[in-house]
């Protein structure tokens, strides 16, 4: 290795893994390992309208960062905007359409004073007011200003520099993160989020040198498209943020060779087998797993693979608590020990990471969670959550007649509801194609048809292993013995 390892305090391990979210961490830090996907290949594209959609700790805000940055090295101007700016000037018409104009307007006088202020000045106000914001005019008005036909002598002499750099620009692209921040799946919110995905729409065809990137959680856009028919219209634009586990293992041993001073190709690495990938962590953990049940032995990437949600901060947050273990015991490398004594608290976020992020869609989603803990009857005959669709249609039957459940948007509450709802938030996946074939499991994102109201397709349904350990807290000690 390049670098002396001291152990895991808490510098270190923010140095090793990174920081959890990516407008937390340093621009050149992010650079230095960012691994880009397929979904940011598509962000990149030369398109106007861009709407990345994944669940909350998929990495949305990484990806649209890394691409504004890509922007500025690249010498396209690039705006940051918000979400406190946003809500500044939300529209508040009760007619639809008003509405849109409004998001219209606010947003076309957002662009052209932060396009001004990126100059190096701030705009005039009495230029500003000049102006009728009627929409499609937002890069004539900029290219009106600065070319010196509408402001006073003194500011045209501040922009004149600059302005003649602007003139030569062929676009703008502008960024807005955490649009759903505040979210609580009120019609307000629907309306309001549609509105504004509806204005973005309009100003891109209106003036295609303007182009929009945006991040929305996976529950916002599904309420937002189930509520508005108008959006079938943004369908192109959407883009599915996924991650397969190599990816995720890569974007890891990419952090960690970056710490021990190792340089290595994301690119490249992406091309090499899972064992070969996993080399790069060994550094930091155990090669195997050492423990009980179908893991004892496995290699240890297949151990945390397994208890990721397809999201890489899940994979740092389980080695960064792994890493506090180690660094408690007195360790130099994280052990099974260290790594198993995590999983429960592990499990318990993940939970909560749940409850936090869908509680919009269904308000007493905690009380249905920790309702899919086996029962005793279910654990003593070995079933210990693994479903067949017709038991998990008769439990999840069992639950709706003891518990208040109701989805926010009024749909029917019924089994086959609760358990597309229940894949839909990946908090069961399918497996095989029957209960005794080879293990395979499947996410939501893999294939959105296998829970139907009408059509059984034949699939077996586990409940995640991050899950596990949370749900059945007095049966901590055999938790292992149930991933197979």
């Amino acid at each position: 290795m390049g670098k002396p390892f001291n152990g895991f305090d808490d510098e270190t391990i923010f140095k090793l893994f990174g920081a959890e979210a990516a407008e937390d961490e340093i621009p050149e830090r992010l650079k230095s390992y960012f691994f880009r996907n397929k979904s940011y290949n598509n962000i990149r594209g030369d398109l106007p309208l861009r709407i990345l959609v994944g669940h909350k700790g998929i990495g949305k805000s990484a990806l649209l960062k890394m691409s504004y940055l890509e922007d500025i090295a690249e010498g396209v101007l690039a705006l940051w905007l918000q979400p406190n700016e946003l809500l500044n000037v939300a529209g508040k018409s009760e007619e639809f359409i008003q509405r849109i104009e409004q998001w219209k307007n606010n947003i076309s006088r957002m662009i052209l004073e932060r396009t001004l202020e990126s100059m190096g000045t701030s705009p005039d106000a009495s230029i500003i007011k000049q102006y009728t914001w009627t929409s499609g005019r937002v890069m004539a008005q900029l290219i009106d200003i600065l070319s010196g036909q509408k402001y006073v002598e003194n500011v045209k002499q501040v922009f004149q520099k600059k302005a003649k750099y602007f003139l030569t620009v062929p676009k703008i692209r502008v960024y807005i993160d955490d649009l759903d921040r505040g979210w609580e799946a009120s019609k307000e919110d629907i309306k309001n989020i549609s509105a504004l995905i509806n204005a973005l729409r309009d100003l891109c065809n209106e003036d295609r040198r303007i182009q929009f990137r945006i991040g929305l959680r996976t529950d916002a856009y599904f309420l937002v498209r189930t509520s508005d028919e108008s959006t079938d219209r943004i369908e192109s634009y959407i883009i599915p943020l996924s991650w397969t586990n190599h990816d995720i293992l890569v974007v890891v041993a990419t952090r960690i060779s970056n710490f021990f001073e190792q340089s290595v190709d994301p690119v490249e690495l992406a091309r090499l087998p899972q064992p070969e990938v996993a080399r790069l962590i060994h550094a930091i953990i155990d090669e195997k797993f050492s423990g009980s049940g179908h893991w004892d032995r496995a290699p240890i990437h297949t151990v945390l693979l397994s208890l990721t949600r397809k999201r890489p901060r899940d994979l740092i947050k389980l080695l960064s608590g792994a890493a506090r273990e180690a660094y408690k015991n007195g360790h130099q490398k994280i052990s099974s020990y260290d790594l198993e004594s995590t999983f429960p608290t592990y499990s318990t976020e993940r939970i909560q990471d749940l409850v936090n992020e869908f509680r919009s869609e269904m308000p007493n989603i905690e009380r249905l969670l920790y309702n899919m803990k086996n029962t005793r009857r279910e654990f003593e005959k070995g079933y210990r959550f693994f479903y067949s669709r017709d038991r998990l249609i008769s439990k999840l039957r069992n639950i709706i007649q003891t518990q208040s459940l109701t989805f926010s948007n009024l749909r029917t509450v019924t089994p086959t509801s609760i358990a597309e709802f229940l894949y839909k938030i990946d908090f069961i996946i399918a497996t095989g194609r029957k209960e005794d074939e080879k293990k395979e499991w499947i996410y939501f994102d893999q294939n959105r048809m296998l829970v139907s109201q009408f059509v059984d397709f034949g699939y077996a349904w586990e409940v995640h292993p991050a899950y596990r350990w949370a749900l059945q807290p007095d049966h901590r000690g055999k938790i292992l013995e149930t991933i197979g």
